[in-house]
């Protein structure tokens, strides 16, 4: 879809919300995709529940529209599934029953659906439930990211941040691929705030974040862990590659033009250190990376600042100060 849609319920460019639908009869499968498809909605298909969430566990999706009979697990089985996932439990779910099932109904609410409808599925009925469904998954994603982002720079804070580690290290043992952390901390930056007055040491802060982001790729994540203390999960990176990603940000720290409303310039650097996750133990926790990658950090700081240092060290990068 490339054009923006009006649905009462707000459906605009950019902001498209997914369906999964979920519907063991090809025949009804494409009618409602079709339906749904046609109303401005992204659809994804699956006909059977286990094919469902193997979809959803790879793709963001907003809204589950499940018959109830769909293969091997049930949609309620599925609906139960989605709720007591960390990761999809946001899903918002519609059951699909039959005329006369009222006790499917209440199987289907006690196993975390959030709505149903009724066959045979009445299209203006669907609509008006997928848009009020939109409303409250964008009500939704608003708090979760004001509970998430730290209010100064729009980084994540510390708790999500630490949520979304665990959640890559737990992928990184399971599919034994790489993750790996850069722990980020601000040169002398009392020394800005002392210098040059909190409002610029906050426009700092802010113009970093914008500047690391600029490195970062979609499945990256800055948080800010407090005070000029930063961390980056860089997503299917090993030491080197995550050496490399680390350099790339301090040279662009560096080179950050920032200055003051009198036109003084802003001498930015920072010290960073970085570590990944061990596949063969298998014992590492988002606590024990960040401390990890926090004990390079300190030995950056310590060995001259404005560097960065690998753990486990690699003699050939470990310590040196690129550029």
């Amino acid at each position: 879809m490339t054009s923006d849609i009006d649905l009462g319920g707000a459906l605009s460019l950019g902001d498209q919300i997914t369906v999964m639908i979920c519907e063991s009869s090809q025949v009804q499968l494409r009618i409602l995709s079709q339906a749904v498809e046609d109303a401005g909605y992204c659809v994804q298909t699956a006909k059977d529940a286990g094919e469902a969430l193997a979809v959803m566990r790879l793709m963001p999706t907003d809204i589950f529209l499940t018959g109830i009979e769909v293969g091997a697990m049930n949609g309620l089985e599925a609906c139960w599934s989605l709720k007591s996932n960390m990761e999809t439990e946001s899903v918002y779910t519609i059951v699909i029953t039959a005329s006369g099932q009222e006790r499917r109904l209440e199987e289907s609410l006690d196993a975390g659906a959030d709505d149903f409808i009724r066959k045979p599925v009445n299209m203006t009925e669907l609509r008006a439930r997928l848009r009020a469904a939109s409303r409250l998954v964008r009500m939704q994603k608003q708090f979760k990211l004001l509970a998430e982002t730290d209010a100064l720079t729009g980084a994540a804070n510390r708790r999500a941040f630490l949520q979304y580690l665990e959640m890559e290290t737990e992928k990184a043992r399971r599919h034994q691929t790489p993750v790996s952390v850069v722990m980020l901390d601000l040169d002398h930056f009392k020394a800005v705030n002392d210098t040059y007055g909190h409002a610029a040491g906050d426009q700092v802060l802010k113009d970093t974040v914008t500047e690391v982001q600029k490195c970062l790729r979609e499945k990256d994540m800055l948080g800010r862990l407090g005070g000029e203390e930063f961390a980056v999960i860089l997503h299917n990176a090993d030491l080197d590659t995550a050496g490399q990603a680390a350099e790339h940000l301090r040279r662009a720290i560096e080179t950050m033009d920032i200055k003051t409303d009198c036109g003084i310039r802003i001498p930015v650097t920072a010290s960073l250190g970085v570590t990944t996750v061990s596949l063969t133990e298998g014992l590492d926790t988002a606590e024990s990376l960040l401390q990890e990658a926090d004990d390079a950090l300190y030995e950056a700081k310590n060995s001259g600042r404005n560097r960065m240092v690998l753990r486990p060290e690699n003699e050939a990068q470990s310590l040196s100060r690129f550029g």
